[in-house]
């Protein structure tokens, strides 16, 4: 294998736009004839709108006439059934080798089902995704990856990279700086706020030079939450070059451009479209839109047309490295938005304001969403240490009434409240007011 060669699989990867669709379609229309004779959710969706599997005969038919599927029709045919897989299962349970998850911050988690012990084609595109970022077989790497969406450690033994395991846990701190410094690792996935603060904290109790030891890191994979504004600044002085996994529609996860010009959706296993939240009609190439995806190879669970509720940038035009499958940029969440006194916000806009104060530098806190729309953000804040809480609430509200021009009420926890509410590498940023 020439390790100096630009694309893991030159072919695929710069394929032509036109093969590129040209390819979709048929895969399409074998995915949709099973979910359609299978999936008990795609049958009743289908049947509700009037259509079958031969009224689509192209890739701009199933756009037009295909009925989107959401997280809250899994819930509700789950709920309705009984069926733990929210109608989307398309073999026998008995032919299953794993069941896993996604992380389930904003509710249920996704069931994600598996004939192997990964999802379909995750080693093709975590193969593209290492090489990219300079990654190559024989490297090692360390993988302190939460236990959800599947094997953590078979994309890495698949493209040749030798896996040293640690646990998703800030008590691991000390033996990953040990590692670090003994085995020259190359890859570390993947870091998270909850890690970024133990390795913060790690570095103030005992002096060590983060930088040193984390200097044979080619590339850092970040997940589960954006980066926040005080994070980037840590991990830049820790010369870490960070990558963001995301999902793609629940599809499938991907990795972030080499060149951070976005991530790559590989357009030969998943359809992606980019449509108003609202209306779902398409929008244009580089606006602001949801992310809805069908994955093209997955006969297990393939969710049709799914409303990711992610609000992406996508372009289809090439990229600079020379592949030219979509890439997009996640901006927030659908349901994540906030309207107080005329103001829209989302989480990665409160971030800058809690990490402001160095008592709340971990940037841990939950909007606080009412039932109706309110003159004032609702947030729940951690905090470290034993401050002032009245002088803390002072300097947080009028930080937030300075950068984003809302008044705000806020409740304020020690962050071991907050960090023990989710998955391993992050919170629910969105939470119901209870009344």
């Amino acid at each position: 294998m020439d390790e100096d060669r630009l694309y893991f699989d030159p072919e695929i990867e710069t394929m032509p736009r036109a093969e590129i669709e040209a390819r979709q379609f048929p895969a399409l229309k074998e995915i949709i004839e099973i979910a359609y004779e299978k999936a008990g959710l795609v049958r009743q969706k289908w049947d509700a709108a009037g259509i079958t599997p031969a009224d689509i005969q192209s890739l701009a038919d199933f756009s037009r006439l295909v009925p989107f599927i959401t997280k809250d029709d899994i819930r509700a045919y789950r709920e309705a059934t009984g069926d733990p897989f929210g109608g989307v299962l398309c073999v026998d349970r008995s032919a299953l080798r794993s069941i896993t998850g996604s992380s389930g911050t904003t509710g249920d988690p996704t069931i994600l089902a598996r004939m192997d012990l990964h999802g379909t084609q995750m080693d093709s595109r975590f193969d593209r995704g290492f090489w990219d970022l300079g990654i190559r077989p024989g490297d090692w790497g360390v993988t302190m990856n939460p236990t959800i969406r599947g094997s953590t450690v078979a994309p890495f033994l698949h493209f040749g990279i030798t896996p040293i395991c640690l646990d998703h846990n800030p008590s691991e701190i000390g033996r990953l700086v040990e590692i670090s410094r003994k085995y020259r690792p190359t890859l570390l996935s993947a870091l998270s706020t909850v890690l970024l603060m133990g390795l913060e904290q790690f570095e103030i109790d005992t002096g060590v030079d983060l930088a040193e030891a984390f200097s044979s890191y080619k590339a850092v994979i970040w997940g589960g939450e954006p980066l926040g504004p005080r994070g980037r600044m840590l991990t830049e002085r820790w010369n870490l070059k960070i990558y963001e996994v995301l999902s793609l529609g629940d599809a499938t996860i991907t990795l972030q451009s080499a060149n951070q010009s976005g991530a790559y959706a590989w357009e030969d296993e998943v359809f992606v479209e980019h449509v108003d939240p609202v209306t779902g009609e398409p929008v244009p190439d580089g606006s602001l839109g949801e992310l809805v995806a069908t994955p093209l190879q997955n006969r297990v669970d393939p969710l049709i047309r799914f409303k990711s509720e992610d609000l992406v940038t996508l372009t289809r035009a090439p990229c600079p490295s020379g592949r030219t499958h979509a890439r997009f940029q996640i901006k927030g969440r659908a349901g994540d938005q906030i309207v107080v006194s005329g103001n829209t916000l989302l989480p990665i806009s409160i971030w800058p304001t809690i990490e402001s104060q160095l008592e709340t530098k971990a940037g841990l806190f939950q909007i606080v969403r009412p039932p109706q729309p309110e003159d004032f953000l609702r947030l729940r804040v951690g905090y470290a240490g034993k401050p002032d809480l009245e002088s803390l609430e002072r300097r947080l509200k009028a930080e937030i009434r300075n950068q984003l021009g809302v008044d705000s009420k806020l409740e304020l926890v020690p962050n071991d409240d907050l960090l023990k509410l989710g998955p391993p590498h992050k919170i629910p940023r969105i939470i119901k007011l209870q009344v």
